[in-house]
């Protein structure tokens, strides 16, 4: 019994600490689209893909709407310094940190 409780007690503290964000929808496309032209559902869930592996090796994940478009516009460039100036996982281009860019625009505060 106390074997199953812990096991229990793991998975639940593990379903805690992974922070998903809600899959983007076409909608949110047509949203993003008209700040970014062309802009596809593809590329969308490439630049959530992106924001959940690699923005939260140094910190939780942040809720896109936490942040105004000029605070991301900020924000993500020098995260994506700092990850590359620290070199701890693959270089992030500047075709990976305008993905990242889109979505939390798409997903935050274009959302608003």
């Amino acid at each position: 019994m106390k074997k199953i409780t812990l096991a229990l007690a793991v998975i639940l503290l593990a379903a805690a600490c992974s922070k998903k964000l809600s899959p983007p929808s076409q909608t949110d496309v047509d949203r993003g689209a008209k700040k970014f032209p062309g802009y596809t559902l593809a590329e969308l869930n490439e630049g959530k893909s992106i924001y959940e592996a690699n923005c939260n090796t140094c910190h939780d994940l942040k809720n896109p709407r936490s942040f105004s478009e000029t605070e991301w516009n900020k924000l993500v460039p020098d995260m994506v310094t700092k990850v590359n100036h620290k070199a701890k996982q693959e270089v992030l281009s500047q075709d990976k940190q305008q993905l990242i860019l889109k979505y939390v625009l798409t997903m935050g505060p274009l959302s608003k």
